[in-house]
């Protein structure tokens, strides 16, 4: 019989979004959907996603890590917990310089640490629309139409690793975006999941976010759904290069280059407390 193993966890908010760091690096042990799911169901930490840093993979990479959504299931991305990589990196002496490289699967993060406590991710994101052949065909204004419980919304997708569906709208603050996220995660469209974003922009350069994520429910903040949301405006004629995406606690500043094909997200990050989990 398998004894159990100790690992000691940080946890980290990012604009709300509670990301717990486990550093496999220097500690031995290891970490599935089955580990996380009883972290979960033991309530041995509360998180959005857990993210494993792992010895790095290829030779170019100062880390490599893999991310788990709350579920178990395993998400591609996270903007948030990239950011919060990077000041544990630093705050805990894993590595002193104050950019590093972090592989996740194919995805590259290019961590920056800054004065003033901001931290900063970038990314290239050649295939924005990768799946979006799955969907209705677009009407008019460029955006799938779809019927989700009793009502109809117009959303356009961005793909970046994680799928994300953006429907820009008011009053974001009273729509169902729990019901109508859950009901997304059962249409056929959407054989992988979806996060769903509502987004209410102020000026071209201002957008308040409310995201779903599959795998979790909604967050307080989502990194990868501010860059969806900053992606597809600019697509759409409606938001700048440069905006700044406002959550319930903070805002993160995203800037995409389309001749490039490279998204920077820029925000603070902030260290909560230390977990022992029991696995």
């Amino acid at each position: 019989m398998s004894s159990e193993v100790s690992l000691r966890a940080s946890k980290f908010s990012g604009l709300g979004n509670e990301i717990l760091l486990v550093d496999l690096i220097r500690q031995s042990g290891n970490l599935d959907s089955v580990s996380v799911k009883k972290i979960v169901e033991e309530k041995q930490a509360e998180f959005d996603q857990l993210i494993s840093l792992e010895a790095p993979t290829f030779p170019d990479l100062d880390i490599s890590a893999r991310i788990f959504n709350k579920d178990g299931s395993k998400a591609a991305n996270c903007i948030n917990g990239a950011r919060c990589v990077a000041k544990y990196a630093i705050d805990s002496d894993l590595i002193s310089k104050k950019e590093l490289l972090v592989g996740v699967g194919e995805i590259r993060w290019r961590l920056i640490v800054h004065q003033g406590g901001d931290y900063s991710v970038e990314q290239e994101v050649p295939d924005v629309f990768k799946g979006k052949e799955l969907l209705p065909q677009p009407n008019n204004k460029n955006l799938h139409e779809l019927n989700v419980l009793e009502d109809t919304i117009e959303i356009g997708f961005i793909n970046l690793a994680n799928p994300h569906g953006i429907f820009f709208t008011t009053g974001i603050n009273g729509l169902p975006l729990d019901a109508w996220g859950k009901n997304l995660q059962t249409l056929n469209w959407f054989p992988d999941g979806i996060n769903l974003g509502l987004a209410e922009i102020s000026s071209p350069s201002k957008v308040k976010l409310r995201v779903y994520e599959r795998g979790v429910g909604e967050t307080l903040s989502c990194g990868s759904g501010a860059c969806a949301a900053v992606i597809l405006g600019n697509q759409l004629g409606l938001l700048n290069e440069e905006v700044e995406v406002k959550f319930q606690k903070g805002s993160l500043f995203v800037k995409y280059n389309e001749d490039d094909k490279k998204l920077t997200a820029r925000g603070t990050v902030n260290f909560l407390k230390e977990i022992n989990l029991s696995l």
